[in-house]
């Protein structure tokens, strides 16, 4: 609001504007949030996630196999879904996992939120690329954006590698404060 009063732009009417669209956003998110945790409840008095769980025990997976299938799953939803809705439906399934597999929840949740990142990185319907290619100039294509992009999709691919093979870049912050 000062920005906007310092470039004589603060009127009534774009208050009311602003506010507006903030509304929509949060209905939109909180939306998001209860039919999530409506689907969650219902997955748990189903048996769906007990069901979920019996099923890779049987498979005889092991941890690291199962964070990198869900790390995978987390990729490819990131293509088509934002990232509060990709987390809301998937967490009922993966803290399950990870607590049944025996999984550091920190070391998990750095990884995820990496991989969220990225599937918000990820052609061809990421959402980054599209306000990327809203503020570019008209003559710059997608194909361009896309290409532009790849670099930090490779570094956060990176940074999930590394994370993977040495979990203390993860932990060893929030256990330290923890002491």
């Amino acid at each position: 609001m000062v920005t906007a009063a310092v470039y004589r732009r603060l009127t009534w009417r774009s208050v009311v504007r602003s506010m507006l669209e903030t509304a929509k956003i949060s209905v939109a998110i909180l939306f998001i949030i209860c039919a999530s945790i409506t689907f969650s409840q219902i997955l748990v008095f189903s048996g769906a996630t007990q069901g979920m769980l019996d099923l890779i025990r049987l498979t005889d997976l092991s941890a690291m196999s199962i964070v990198l299938f869900m790390l995978a799953v987390l990729l490819f939803l990131g293509a088509f879904m934002d990232q509060v809705s990709m987390m809301m439906v998937t967490l009922p399934f993966f803290m399950p996992l990870v607590q049944t597999m025996a999984i550091d929840p920190i070391w998990f949740g750095v990884l995820m939120l990496v991989m969220l990142e990225v599937g918000f990185t990820t052609p061809p319907f990421g959402l980054l690329l599209f306000v990327m290619k809203g503020v570019a100039p008209p003559d710059i294509t997608m194909r361009q954006i896309c290409l532009a992009a790849a670099p930090f999709i490779a570094l956060m691919l990176a940074t999930v590698g590394f994370v993977l093979a040495f979990p203390p870049l993860a932990t060893w912050l929030p256990g330290y404060l923890g002491r």
